[in-house]
């Protein structure tokens, strides 16, 4: 029996693909490998992109979680007066058509109910075009990589929540390539979540504009320079303006992603985690904390071993988002956003029945079932062989019981019927203690009836207890003197002759003769 899974978070980034595999079986979850790849800008398309890395890096694909992009999904917090999760389920759907510009048949909409008072029902809910997600699921289908979980990019990242302890109000925040993205977590639980259409990418043009060179060189300026020191001359105002739209951003998202109303900004205890390749930038994390007033840090390993066992070994602020997704198909999951309903529904493929994890544990199977395939073969011939042992024990004693008859093929039922015959003619003929039948009693009547006696035996009945005769006689001394013969005889000691004595017209006398046939042993 299979007791581990490997689950595969995949990050599909326009700058690199991330990977983080992790293993959970019994004993919990195993850190098994961390993967990243460049995307080249010459690169055909996302397909290809994604099953040359997964191929590279022998990616397990059974279990895979991906995120739709933030910039495709349309989150939306709501509330109502109950918490019945059928009611919330019909209610939803219609307040998220109300607030968007599309028809709901063309939307997949999820929801997550959140922590709250048990009289208030609370959602983080998202929706999505169905034609985004349909191209999407088209491009990771197409890759051979086909996820099980279609997360809301920015709540996902609330699974790393499952490996810190964060009390109060937290912020993490994925600065990518092209967007940015925002998870609230309050107490331990993502509540919100937010992307923002601006990154790396757009900081790179901006210095590309600044320094008048290309890209590629733009991009080697931007990881190789503090763009805010003061030995560098400062960022461009290009490269300024763009990292000032970013705290924006930031200051947006705390004063709009707080569920009671109130701006984390006032919140000196609120804290900022930091990841994605833009975070890396040297002297951008100072940048955002006098931008905010916060103290924002880079996300760090947890304190607690085996957590941090999940992490080690790769660059967790690259692969942050990554992480989170593969946490999101454990049992470690605080999300519960899944955009694979309806038609795009995941269907199960059994190819992992032949997947190296289960091979051992089929191999068990087939030699189990050739077993019992012998064992079976086995029983049904040993069955055979007693049933042709009996049939020929039963033909013998046939033979013996009935030396004059052939065997016949089936001895058992042939005994079954003599038998059944037999006891028909016994009850026909009345057999009783003694081996004497009714038969029997008539002849040994006959015998001792003397041959000077004059009897017609006019009528004979017999049934399973008694033979009644009606008797002729010449008077009533025959009568007299058949009494006495039967008398004499103690087989005929209950025997009666007295029943039913008429004399006829012509002076002979009729009467009744009854033997009875339940005698007792010690009377015969």
């Amino acid at each position: 029996m299979v007791v581990t899974k490997t689950v595969l978070g995949l990050d599909l980034g326009t700058y690199a693909l991330k990977a983080v595999e992790l293993r959970q079986g019994l004993r919990g979850l195993e850190f098994v490998q961390s993967q990243i790849a460049a995307r080249a800008a010459e690169e055909a398309g996302l397909s290809e992109a994604i099953r040359q890395f997964a191929e590279s890096h022998t990616l397990n694909t059974d279990h895979v979680a991906c995120a739709i992009s933030g910039q495709r999904i349309a989150h939306r917090r709501l509330e109502f007066p109950f918490r019945d999760r059928k009611k919330l389920a019909q209610a939803i759907p219609f307040e998220i058509e109300g607030s968007m510009p599309f028809n709901l048949d063309d939307l997949i909409v999820d929801w997550q109910l959140l922590p709250g008072e048990s009289s208030l029902g609370v959602v983080a809910a998202s929706a999505a075009q169905k034609e985004d997600i349909g191209v999407f699921l088209g491009e990771v289908d197409d890759a051979d990589c086909c996820p099980r979980v279609l997360e809301a990019e920015g709540m996902v990242l609330g699974n790393l929540a499952a490996l810190y302890d964060l009390p109060g109000h937290c912020l993490m925040v994925d600065i990518g390539h092209e967007k940015t993205t925002f998870c609230l977590c309050v107490d331990g639980q993502p509540v919100a979540g937010r992307t923002a259409p601006v990154g790396g990418k757009a900081l790179t043009k901006a210095i590309a504009q600044d320094a008048g060179v290309d890209l590629d060189e733009a991009e080697r300026i931007k990881h190789g320079n503090d763009l805010l020191g003061s030995e560098s001359g400062g960022a461009g105002p290009a490269a300024a303006a763009v990292l000032e739209r970013i705290a924006r951003e930031f200051i947006r998202s705390l004063e709009s992603l707080d569920p009671t109303g109130a701006s984390l900004l006032d919140r000196q205890t609120c804290k900022l985690v930091l990841m994605g390749g833009t975070a890396k930038l040297e002297g951008i994390v100072p940048f955002l904390g006098t931008q905010t007033g916060l103290s924002p840090e880079l996300i760090a390993p947890p304190e607690d071993p085996a957590n941090a066992a999940l992490t080690e070994g790769y660059d967790l602020v690259l692969s942050g988002p990554a992480l989170a997704l593969a946490l999101r198909s454990t049992g470690q999951s605080l999300t519960a956003l899944n955009f694979r309903k309806n038609e795009f529904a995941y269907r199960s493929s059994y190819a992992w029945l032949v997947g190296s994890e289960l091979r051992p544990t089929l191999a068990l199977v087939g030699v189990c079932v050739l077993l019992l395939v012998a064992v079976g073969i086995t029983s049904v011939r040993l069955e055979a062989s007693r049933a042709q042992q009996l049939e020929r024990q039963m033909s013998s004693r046939y033979a013996a019981i009935f030396p004059n008859k052939p065997p016949p093929s089936l001895p058992m039922a042939a005994l079954a019927q003599d038998v059944s015959s037999a006891r028909e003619r016994a009850n026909f003929l009345g057999l009783y203690g003694g081996n004497l039948s009714a038969l029997d009693l008539l002849t040994l009547l006959s015998e001792r009836i003397p041959a000077e006696l004059t009897l017609k035996f006019d009528e004979i009945n017999i049934d399973q207890n008694v033979i009644r005769i009606k008797v002729a006689a010449q008077n009533y001394e025959a009568q007299d003197r058949l009494e006495n013969v039967l008398k004499a005889e103690p087989v005929f000691a209950q025997a009666d002759v007295t029943g039913s004595a008429k004399r006829l017209k012509d002076g002979s006398v009729t009467f009744g003769l009854s033997i009875p046939l339940n005698q007792a042993e010690d009377e015969i």
